[in-house]
């Protein structure tokens, strides 16, 4: 109830006949149980997502929409990208790609493995330089370019990149001359946003050069899921970040149906 169907604990002590603090305590003595596995050959999908003070970095099998790994973190670090990594394999997980964000270090985390950089935060990092409007031509050309990814193989997408930068090469050697003699390019965040286009192509096509394997081209599962989680967690806003934390995992536990089943019958899973 307090997990899946959104009550407060004060609902539920009320339902129930029990004092609030009675409530909080049944929750915060309820063990979770152990994540169960089944090694396999999986397609990987791995992302973190931040709930103020600390995030959680979640890998995820993308055609079972199933869990594997999580870790509670402070910052988004590959040394729990390379923990995560090593901990399903030694279970006995294989895998054929891994899709993730532009983290750097990552394609070296998952070294020998097929690399995808997800479209979806590809194009986020480009805005983060250009923004969704904007003022320049070059911008707007530029913009267009990356959010047509999807229609591009590496050899097009190379080739329009190239063209955008012949075009507008005056353009972005523009100077801007500051007192005292010093200067800068005037365009620095469009140069900014070139030289992280250029960075993501040897992983933006993986999805086209692995002939006969799943490659997701974003981690759009994960971010469904991640909505989700947000919303569930937002409904308790005020809880300690243990009880946070708690909830955050009983969600992730209950991402199959195996989960399911046996969390249900918890008078705080419903």
């Amino acid at each position: 109830m307090y997990v899946f169907n959104k009550q407060t604990l004060t609902e539920i002590g009320s339902e129930y006949g029990l004092r609030t603090k009675d409530v909080q305590n049944y929750f915060d003595n309820v063990v979770l149980p152990q994540k169960k596995h089944k090694p396999r050959s999986i397609a990987l999908c791995v992302d973190a997502t931040f709930f103020g003070s600390f995030g959680v970095i979640v890998f995820r099998d993308q055609k079972n929409q199933e869990n594997l790994w999580w870790s509670f973190c402070d910052e988004e670090w590959t040394l729990y990208y390379e923990r995560g990594k090593n901990e399903l394999l030694v279970l006995g997980y294989t895998f054929t790609s891994v899709t993730a964000d532009g983290l750097p270090g990552l394609p070296n985390v998952f070294n020998g493995i097929p690399f995808q950089y997800c479209h979806f935060h590809a194009k986020k990092n480009t805005t983060k330089y250009l923004t969704k409007n904007p003022k320049t031509d070059a911008g707007v050309a530029l913009l267009k370019l990356m959010n047509s990814i999807h229609l591009h193989t590496q050899k097009t997408f190379v080739v329009a990149l190239v063209e955008w930068c012949d075009w507008y090469q005056s353009f972005l050697n523009e100077k801007t001359y500051h007192p005292g003699g010093t200067w800068s390019y005037t365009h620095a965040r469009l140069k900014s946003a070139l030289r992280s286009m250029s960075r993501m192509i040897p992983y933006l096509f993986t999805y086209q050069k692995e002939k006969g394997i799943f490659v997701p081209r974003t981690t759009n599962t994960l971010e469904g899921h991640f909505r989700h989680l947000k919303v569930r967690v937002n409904v308790h806003c005020g809880i300690s970040v243990e009880r946070k934390k708690k909830v955050i995992e009983a969600i992730l536990l209950n991402s199959t149906a195996t989960y399911q089943k046996g969390m249900e019958k918890g008078l705080f899973m419903s």
